[in-house]
């Protein structure tokens, strides 16, 4: 495992493992996969249903009779003081308009009365005389265009608000538009954004304007790989959509910048140690390789037990985010690596970590490329791949150009390069400072945070426990009333129509709730029973469609079809149907999100628990213990609820939000989980590191010490990368965003620097049971590490260090 870890060091192997990538990332884009997953994504609510719901039966038999799944689009105008004659007289015209658009989309029926209690041709009007209802039906095949287009085409034929007449496209295939096109439009905001918060977070943390541009490129050929390899995954049946699509690019882009600086600490620090970078390379994947793969596999099995859920959404974000997380792994443990020792320890620049041979030693650079040794030595790859790539892409004609280009930039580099490495590139620490920057497990703020809180453990776990269990009371005001009607940040038009068909019609004549019973069943006994339960404003007894041995019956409901108020109409609405004839079948909009909720609180209860094994499992055989495995799954859990409280009373009263998704919850607890064990399985691997030298005690004493600071950094890039989901229009990717970033630092902060630590200082070594380590107790009596001088420049570390 140690050498394939450390292949990507070699001085050969490097340049193998970097036009591996290359040439895996170029084929990717020219075939245009990460466009064909975005394309595979299905944002259709009823694309998510678990199979054996009611819902999904009622549909499957309504495609049949209706020869495919049919979504209406309802047309609302109004008028506050009645409708005009001049009113009546633009919606005949806007019939006109409208159905000649039908007609350039054979999967769209004309447009007219729409169903309901007070059909009147040609359109239906309300009994105060203020509103109008038409509408048609689009059928859906699962391609999202076949909804927008026409839907966008409807808007801005008729869609107007002027001298007090409103008119809204609004109805299912409304809503189905809106929430289609939000998911669409999400991913090229969402990974500008991400990428330039951690872009911006990686200048800060490596002070350097070059060195954050090698974990970017390692990133973006992650983020492109996990595209291409989700699209294959779309293509065996796994289901995407916008929302799981965005989560998969805040995975890779998260944490593949996480793995990125744990492996750069631990490069940087190894640099200090050896001047060749290769053989530094090769001892920091030897030691942060297996903790990072650690940490990936604990991610990824925690997400690929999302699989089992029966929301068919949320199973598929299992797969894809596993995969996501997996290739971000493969990523920063082979690309990334091969790229910082092709560049070399100047791209650190100004703070440069050279080796025990001091500043004037030479950075060697076997392999070198004939002619572009110098551009590669300057300024990194970029550069030098994009002039490759162009050379290989380019027009014959282009091709001499080209070459001159790189000519003379070779030569600049050649007679200039000297002269800009004495007043440019010399390493700011070398010019103005005698120290060298490194990891050291005797200095810094994170030693004196560890010592503080080694002197008090009790006092420090008390109190650190009491914060989390204040923050946990939050959980009183967690209300799961978000819904499909309700999810938006901002007005949006077919819930804005929705809302002015409720000012004079039944809240549900927009979204009809459909009845399936068998032909022969008695109809009128059915209609009867249906219109009898409270919330139900009427049920036609005139068939909507019939055949192949079934009725399809409307019913329309007097609450707003997409309210929870709704949804617990539904459970009424079958047991009095199935009064009438066993087979009959609830279905529709209202049915299908009311089976979705069902399906969460069920998904919640079986995969929470199952989650909890599978890390749990993973650590003990990362820690060959038990009690530290157990104690770090407490934290954690302990730290996601007090996130999810905290959320839950931020949510109300802050944002003012009507609710959580029922699917928040198991959402945020997947993530925190993996991602909060990720950052005690680093600091755990190195204490377990030093105890073997050091003791438990002052071992993790200094595995504090050396891992706090890009630790921290991790977690503040991790949490920053899960923030940006707030930039999207949805309620649900905002709430997730704020609740996996805030436990992600209360993690950081909080669990990780100090309740872990001060748990360990009260167990001591027995936290290592039943492993050797339990028994040798003898280090444990040793005093605390006293602060050992630094050492100069160019000259080998104190012994006492």
């Amino acid at each position: 495992m140690s050498s394939l870890l450390a292949f990507p060091a070699g001085p050969r192997a490097k340049w193998v493992v970097f036009f591996t990538w290359l040439l895996i990332v170029i084929g990717t884009v020219a075939t245009g996969l990460p466009e064909k997953f975005t394309d595979a994504e299905k944002n259709e609510s009823t694309s998510f249903l678990p199979g054996d719901a009611e819902s999904t039966k009622a549909l499957e038999i309504t495609e049949e009779l209706n020869d495919g799944e049919k979504a209406p689009t309802v047309i609302v105008y109004r008028r506050d003081g009645g409708l005009t004659d001049a009113d009546k007289q633009a919606i005949q015209e806007d019939l006109s308009k409208l159905n000649e658009i039908t007609a350039e989309y054979p999967n769209t029926s004309e447009f007219g009365n729409p169903e309901g209690p007070r059909a009147t041709a040609p359109f239906q009007l309300s009994e105060d005389g203020t509103t109008a209802l038409i509408g048609n039906q689009i059928t859906g095949t699962g391609e999202s265009s076949e909804i927008i287009d026409p839907v966008e085409d409807y808007r801005e034929a008729v869609s107007r608000d002027e001298d007090g007449l409103v008119v809204k496209v609004t109805g299912p295939a409304g809503v189905s538009a809106d929430a289609i096109k939000v998911f669409e439009n999400i991913n090229g905001t969402l990974v500008a954004a991400a990428l330039g918060l951690v872009i911006f977070l990686l200048i800060i943390i490596y002070r350097s304007p070059v060195f954050w541009f090698f974990p970017i490129l390692a990133v973006v050929f992650a983020e492109i790989a996990a595209r291409a390899f989700g699209y294959g995954l779309t293509e065996i049946g796994v289901t995407v959509n916008g929302q799981s699509s965005s989560i998969l690019s805040v995975l890779v882009i998260g944490a593949g910048t996480d793995y990125a600086l744990l492996l750069v600490a631990r490069y940087r620090e190894e640099l200090h140690q050896h001047q060749d970078k290769h053989e530094a390379m090769a001892i920091a994947l030897r030691r942060a390789g297996p903790a990072i793969l650690a940490s990936g596999a604990t991610v990824a099995a925690a997400l690929l037990s999302l699989a089992l859920a029966k929301v068919n959404g949320t199973a598929g974000l299992g797969p894809i985010g596993a995969m996501g997380v997996v290739i971000a792994v493969i990523s920063m443990l082979t690309f990334l690596p091969a790229v910082l020792v092709i560049v070399g320890r100047r791209r650190f620049w100004p703070f440069v970590p050279y080796g025990p041979e001091g500043s004037d030693a030479p950075d060697h650079t076997p392999m070198r490329v004939p002619g572009l040794s110098w551009v590669t030595d300057r300024v990194g790859p970029a550069v030098t791949t994009f002039l490759i790539i162009g050379l290989l892409a380019t027009v014959p004609a282009l091709l001499i150009p080209g070459i001159v280009i790189v000519a003379v930039l070779g030569l600049f580099f050649r007679f200039v390069g000297p002269t800009l490495d004495r007043k440019v590139f010399t390493p700011i620490e070398h010019r103005f400072s005698s120290d060298r920057e490194g990891a050291d497990e005797t200095h810094g703020g994170w030693r004196r945070v560890a010592e503080r809180v080694a002197k008090h453990p009790v006092r420090v776990a008390v109190a650190s426990t009491a914060v989390l269990l204040i923050f946990c009371l939050g959980l009183l005001n967690f209300d799961d009333g978000l819904t499909q009607g309700n999810s938006f940040r901002g007005e949006v038009e077919s819930i804005a129509g929705q809302e002015v068909i409720a000012q004079a019609f039944p809240s549900g004549q927009s979204a009809p709730t459909d009845i399936v019973v068998p032909e022969g069943t008695d109809i009128p006994a059915v209609v009867e029973a249906a219109a009898g339960i409270e919330g139900v404003a009427a049920v036609p007894p005139e068939p909507v469609n019939q055949g192949g041995g079934y009725v399809q019956l409307a019913a329309f409901l007097q609450l707003d079809p997409y309210s929870t108020e709704a949804f617990e109409v539904i459970p009424q609405l079958r047991e009095a149907v199935q009064g009438v004839t066993p087979e009959g079948l609830v279905g529709g909009s209202t049915a299908v999100e009311a089976d979705l909720r069902s399906a969460s609180s069920d998904d919640n209860l079986l995969l929470m628990p199952l989650a909890l094994v599978i890390v749990f499992v993973i650590l003990l055989v990362l820690l060959r213990a038990v009690v530290a495995p157990v104690l770090l799954i407490a934290t954690v859990v302990l730290s996601f609820f007090a996130a999810l409280g905290v959320g839950a009373v931020v949510f109300d009263v802050v944002f003012g939000f009507p609710g959580s998704d029922p699917g928040l919850p198991l959402f945020c607890f997947i993530f925190l989980v993996a991602l909060g064990v990720d950052y005690n399985i680093f600091l755990m691997t190195r204490a377990r590191e030093e105890t073997i030298t050091y003791g438990t005690r002052r071992g993790m004493i200094r595995a504090v010490a050396v891992t706090g600071g890009v630790i921290t950094a991790a977690g503040i890039v991790l949490a920053g990368t899960f923030s940006v989901l707030a930039v999207l229009p949805l309620v649900f990717l905002t709430q997730i965003g704020f609740v996996v970033a805030f436990g992600v630092l209360l993690d950081t902060f909080l669990v990780r620097s100090v309740l872990v630590p001060s748990l360990v200082e009260i167990i001591g070594p027995k936290i290592w049971w039943p492993s050797a380590l339990a028994r040798e107790e003898g280090r444990e009596e040793e005093q605390i590490d006293e602060p050992a001088p630094a050492a100069a420049p160019g000259q080998p570390a104190p012994e006492s260090a």
